[in-house]
């Protein structure tokens, strides 16, 4: 389970069946005090000894002393004002925000003579920015102390590590070069602005929200994105790409390899089968 956007489910697991990987136990120590915390309302005390009595059952070969400074560091974080655990259930985006992005001129050089044939890539890669903005902006206002923060973020920290994993959540051909096709693009058009090491200025986010700030919005919602790991498809799908559709089973969004497939994988087809096999047997026990 990704933790990251299901904070509270992965948290609950965790104290259900333990530490879900090794890798990350210091963030999982905290996740299970942060539970204990806010869902089970344990006050310090009690939490430190039930930290405890939790570790002697899910940690092989536990001893105190070993764990001292981590359990007493994942107890200090989940006690802290504001400390809270968030599912996010899904992203709305409206109709204002997608007219905005369709109907930008990306221009192939600053002279502006010809339309880019990254057009339809570039804004493909400003829905999925504008997606991490909107996730940011609800986890950081559900966790805000302050009733009346308003959360409007507008950078973006890349790297190269960062820029791949974007590419990749953006469902960018292969073929595309993030930086120098994409990101080169949006910041002739103004788009973008780079500023050092990877950080950009997220320019079309001021204008998202001069937007809103001037109201006369049609709000209606357009898409719901409820999975985190396939953004750029929404985007295709919203465009009524015929390739991308949701599977019929577990109802994921993703790309059909051949017109008649109806399901994203061999299990959830397997599954259907199953089901369609019970209802034939059905049928002929009640005939």
């Amino acid at each position: 389970m990704d933790y990251k956007y299901n904070e509270l489910d992965y948290a609950k697991s965790i104290y259900e069946n333990g530490f879900q990987s090794e890798q990350h136990k210091p963030t999982e120590l905290r996740l299970v005090a942060t539970y204990m915390r806010r869902i089970l309302d344990y006050k310090p005390k009690r939490l430190r000894e039930e930290m405890y009595k939790w570790c002697e059952s899910h940690i092989l070969g536990y001893e105190r002393e070993l764990y001292y400074k981590r359990i007493n560091s994942a107890i200090n974080k989940a006690c802290r004002k504001g400390s809270m655990l968030v599912n996010v259930k899904s992203i709305d985006f409206y109709k204002y925000e997608m007219d905005y992005i369709n109907n930008l001129y990306i221009m192939n050089d600053i002279e502006g003579q010809e339309e880019s044939k990254y057009s339809y890539e570039c804004k493909k890669l400003l829905f999925t920015l504008l997606f991490k903005m909107k996730i940011n902006k609800f986890i950081t206002e559900t966790k805000s102390t302050e009733p009346d923060f308003e959360y409007k973020g507008k950078y973006f920290k890349g790297g190269q590590k960062k820029y791949t994993e974007l590419k990749k959540l953006a469902k960018l051909p292969a073929k595309i070069r993030i930086n120098e096709d994409i990101i080169n693009t949006l910041w002739i058009n103004g788009l973008i602005s780079p500023i050092y090491n990877g950080l950009v200025k997220l320019n079309f986010m001021e204008e998202i929200y001069g937007i809103e700030e001037n109201g006369d919005l049609d709000g209606t919602i357009v898409l719901q994105i409820k999975e985190y790991d396939r953004i750029g498809w929404y985007y295709d799908y919203y465009h009524q790409d015929k390739r991308i559709t949701f599977c019929k089973e577990c109802g994921k969004i993703f790309r059909k390899k051949s017109n008649r497939q109806e399901c994203c994988s061999d299990e959830c087809s397997k599954k259907i089968d199953r089901e369609k096999a019970k209802e034939r047997m059905k049928t002929l026990r009640n005939s």
